[in-house]
């Protein structure tokens, strides 16, 4: 709509989005990652005339993501900005350069010879400084997240999700266990007894959550099970009760809300079935 209100009718977006990261969570300033995709699109949508222009993502090395915006393929330019694109571009990265660096990330053009130039940038997945509440409180007590005798099973088939958990709970010093799909989870269940609870992903190939879950709950029917997705809705909670599972949060998470969740479960759950 913005390109047609500023007579760019001859331009076409498209967003282009791995399937297999459709689940994926990254932590970030979302005003701050908009404004460096409006300052590249602005870029690239003022200095050529017409064509598709490619917006994507994909998983970087090191916890990273990186972002692009891609020219068409064999672009027009604008004759007025085709004279200083060099100065213009030298500007462009001078402005993001400044905006990524407290997001851990930076910025690069690629140029492949007879082919659109693809402007970069990257980002942590995890910006530098995130602090984790892990406090239910102000007055919480350190002894409330003493789990040294729990088990924790986490399920999830994005690997930088488990990462962010299983930092999460590092300091509760409980045991952790993960797995990247349902059928693992349930296999986990059968073999491993100290298992104290699960936090399940919806999602996931092989077995769904939902299956995982009301699998588990024939094994050890007391064994408290935490439904994450990145779905919510009335639907969403009439299929995590039907499966059986204790409670639902959703994604992203809200880490603080995930301890006192699990706490609450943990409370709940009868000394002598264990």
């Amino acid at each position: 709509m913005q390109l047609l209100e500023n007579g760019h009718n001859s331009i076409i977006l498209i967003l282009n989005t791995p399937g297999s990261l459709e689940h994926f969570m990254v932590h970030s300033n979302p005003d701050k990652l908009q404004l460096i995709f409006d300052i590249i699109l602005d870029h690239v949508i003022n200095t050529i005339l017409k064509g598709s222009i490619e917006i994507g993502y994909k998983l970087g090395k090191e916890d990273k993501i990186s972002c692009y915006v891609k020219e068409p393929p064999m672009p027009v330019y604008s004759q007025a900005r085709f004279e200083n694109r060099f100065e213009s571009e030298a500007l462009l990265k001078s402005d993001i350069t400044d905006h990524l660096e407290e997001m851990g990330g930076n910025m690069w053009i690629e140029k492949i010879p007879e082919n659109p130039k693809i402007f970069w940038f990257s980002m942590d997945i995890q910006p530098p400084g995130i602090k984790v509440n892990l406090t239910m409180d102000d007055q919480a007590s350190k002894s409330t997240l003493d789990w040294e005798d729990k088990t924790i099973l986490i399920v999830d088939d994005v690997h930088t999700n488990l990462l962010l958990i299983e930092k999460v709970l590092s300091p509760t010093a409980a045991r952790v266990v993960s797995v990247d799909n349902g059928l693992k989870a349930v296999n986990a269940v059968k073999r491993d007894k100290t298992i104290d609870m699960v936090l399940m992903d919806v999602r996931m190939p092989v077995l769904d959550g939902y299956e995982a879950t009301r699998r588990i709950k024939r094994i050890i029917p007391w064994l408290p099970v935490v439904a994450i997705s990145a779905y919510g809705g009335s639907s969403e909670s009439q299929n995590w009760k039907n499966a059986g599972c204790d409670a639902f949060l959703s994604k992203p998470l809200n880490t603080s809300k995930l301890i006192q969740t699990m706490q609450t479960l943990f409370e709940n759950v009868p000394i002598e079935v264990k």
